[in-house]
């Protein structure tokens, strides 16, 4: 905070010195504004000499001996001066529609005078501020800038060539964030070794179609329902739980493979871990962060593309399960799931050991 303040004491500084400094009984064409964000509420603090006001309305609010603004002068002219100042310096929103203005009266301050607005805003859409004041070709027309959006601080110089600053970025298209998440869900998918073991682990016994779309099947419905109830907030489980337990998953449907063979059967096994993974989607999109105001259309892409990677890793896993049977005979040699249910189990097993005591 005690920086912040510094940079707002540096800026403010030096544009009073700019635009209000001794060489007064000129125009400078130097103006400084401050801008505070909070939310959609953006409420800016705008300073401009008298002179600059006097030669772009035409009026005398400048005594010209004492070179201060009258404020007599100022009130009844109070407003013009508002309509000139909130439409040459404006917030606007990212398609260039003025936000709404509640400007309040303008304040005599020496030879300056100084207007607060505050502009309301559209919750969806991006924001900036915009400069064209005093741009009659007499001055430089600079304007310093200074914006605050809770602790942090920034700051800009605007002329007439660059006389835009970007408050907020405009929220992606639909179809952004449509590619985006459902991406994001096959990349964590395709690196996510503890999942692929998982739904590796489960299929091992599998021979036919229909036994595969059970256990996948469940396995998505549970997943799926608790990824929207943790990134809902409405169920929550901490990482250090959930993660050794998604270990210890491997570990069970890798030895069962020692014991059953009916793959069928194990969609309810797929259905209750799957709502323990689902919890492990959700921290992993928690961590990549979601828009609020397109939360729903994020959570169910990024459920998508978890599908759409779990489909590739069942379409290389099963074909590849046919073709070694076929390799052998016709029938799925058990001393080969044995072997790959072992080295699964021994994954979950140092998985589960780095997460708990080692982790």
């Amino acid at each position: 905070m005690n920086a912040r303040r510094s940079l707002a004491a540096m800026v403010c500084l030096w544009a009073a010195l700019c635009a209000f400094g001794p060489a007064n009984a000129h125009r400078s064409g130097v103006s400084s504004v401050r801008i505070d964000i909070v939310g959609t509420s953006v409420t800016t603090e705008l300073a401009v000499k008298g002179l600059d006001l006097d030669a772009a309305l035409g009026t005398e609010i400048v005594e010209r001996e004492t070179d201060t603004v009258r404020p007599e002068v100022l009130a009844g002219l109070a407003e013009r001066v508002v309509a000139h100042l909130t439409t040459g310096a404006a917030v606007a929103h990212a398609d260039g529609t003025p936000c709404d203005a509640e400007p309040g009266a303008p304040e005599a301050d020496e030879d300056g005078v100084v207007l607060t607005t505050v502009w309301r805003c559209e919750a969806d859409q991006g924001l900036l501020y915009r400069n064209r004041l005093f741009l009659d070709g007499e001055t430089l027309a600079i304007q310093n800038v200074l914006v605050l959006e809770g602790d942090e601080a920034s700051q800009d110089v605007l002329t007439a060539e660059h006389d835009t600053f970007r408050l907020s970025e405009p929220p992606p298209s639909a179809f952004a964030v449509i590619r985006r998440y459902t991406v994001s869900g096959i990349e964590h998918i395709a690196i996510g070794y503890d999942h692929i073991a998982f739904v590796v682990a489960l299929l091992l016994w599998a021979r036919r179609l229909w036994p595969v779309v059970k256990v996948v099947t469940a396995f998505t419905v549970a997943h799926s329902i608790t990824l929207a109830l943790a990134v809902l907030d409405i169920v929550s489980l901490p990482g250090t739980l959930v993660e050794p337990l998604i270990a210890a998953s491997i570990v069970w449907v890798a030895a069962e493979n020692f014991f059953f063979r009916d793959v069928g059967r194990r969609w309810k096994i797929a259905f209750f871990l799957g709502l323990v993974h689902g919890f492990g989607f959700a921290g992993v999109l928690r961590d990549f962060g979601l828009p609020q105001d397109a939360l729903a259309l994020a959570l169910a892409f990024f459920n998508i593309g978890v599908e759409i990677g779990q489909v590739l890793i069942v379409g290389v896993a099963v074909p590849l399960l046919l073709l070694v049977d076929r390799l052998t005979g016709d029938r799925r040699d058990p001393r080969i799931v044995m072997a790959a249910s072992a080295a699964v189990a021994a994954l979950g097993a140092w998985w589960l050991l780095e997460r708990t005591l080692l982790g």
